[in-house]
């Protein structure tokens, strides 16, 4: 080989292997609907030795696109490593718009732990300094990911915890009574004219968790859509609305949908026959919209920058 080609192949082979140290693919068992299933992520690192901070992010009904690659890269460049969760190609999805039954919410907001799980045993992260964000129903599994009860049954080590929550526009439409929630700091970011999931559910859920303790503040842009921190608007007139729909669990443990005031489970913790059809009859509709907002998309990014820096980077 001639030295020219040979040095443009060694230029290659080295373009080839920083590629291959700055982004991997990792992956963790989770379950679908019962069964096993091995769910995928991928990790970008930034050009710094480790151990590093590390952000998950975690997509949403629409499935891992633009958004989360754009959140990867401000991440990286801030010196995070960026862990994207694909919850849906492991599991043969291409979206849940109009049916979110297809993955569930149970075993959506498994992934985002299990997850937790492999990076705190990997030793380029510092397992300290682990957050997740999300959009949408990665937003319901940030939050979610707060809830020691789930962090307990997804077998998560005692001192491994998420060190920040910030979900955008998540669904608080499971609303437990007094959970006991992680010491992190919880960010909600919410659209004052979000009609897909609603902004008041997450209002009235993270006043109860701050009366109990929690570390939560909750930003509500002005005229902000699902969607508001990017990308083209877009309307689905089969796609499942629930944000009429709030159940809440009751001091005696059993759950009542907030507007039918049907009780869906007992105090035993039995499901009641039919009653979850009767209220999801009452308040669940069809059709969602959403888009981007110029102003709370800067801002929301500029807040997350300033929890990133404030918790994970330490100033």
């Amino acid at each position: 080989m001639r030295p020219a080609a040979l040095a443009a192949a060694c230029a290659l082979l080295a373009c080839v292997s920083a590629e291959a140290q700055q982004r991997e693919t990792i992956s963790f068992e989770s379950r679908q609907k019962g069964q096993p299933v091995q769910v995928t992520a991928e990790i970008y690192w930034p050009p710094k030795p480790g151990p590093v901070p590390a952000m998950v992010i975690h997509h949403g009904s629409g499935g891992v696109g633009e958004r989360e690659s754009r959140f990867a890269r401000e991440m990286v460049a801030m010196g995070v490593a960026a862990v994207v969760i694909d919850s849906f190609k492991p599991r043969g999805v291409t979206s849940t718009v109009q049916d979110q039954s297809a993955v569930t919410g149970q075993d959506f907001n498994l992934d985002a732990l299990m997850a937790l799980k492999a990076l705190g045993a990997n030793g380029r992260i510092d397992r300290n300094k682990i957050g997740i964000m999300g959009f949408s129903k990665g937003g319901t599994s940030a939050l979610m990911a707060a809830h020691e009860q789930f962090i307990g049954a997804a077998g998560v080590p005692s001192g491994l915890r998420y060190a920040l929550h910030v979900p955008f526009y998540p669904s608080c439409s499971a609303q437990y009574y007094r959970p006991q929630i992680t010491r992190a700091p919880i960010y909600m970011l919410l659209g004052a004219a979000d009609t897909y999931v609603g902004y008041e559910p997450c209002q009235t859920y993270g006043q109860a968790l701050q009366a109990g303790g929690a570390s939560v503040q909750v930003t509500v842009f002005p005229n902000a859509m699902h969607g508001f921190d990017g990308g083209a608007p877009y309307a689905v007139s089969r796609g499942e609305n629930y944000s009429k729909c709030v159940f809440q669990q009751q001091a005696d443990r059993s759950w009542v949908e907030r507007s039918s005031g049907v009780m869906t489970i007992g105090a035993d913790g039995k499901p009641i026959s039919g009653a979850l059809a009767k209220a999801l009859a009452a308040c669940r509709t069809l059709g969602v919209s959403g888009g981007a907002n110029d102003a709370a998309a800067r801002q929301s990014m500029d807040d997350l920058k300033a929890y990133v820096r404030r918790h994970l980077l330490g100033g």
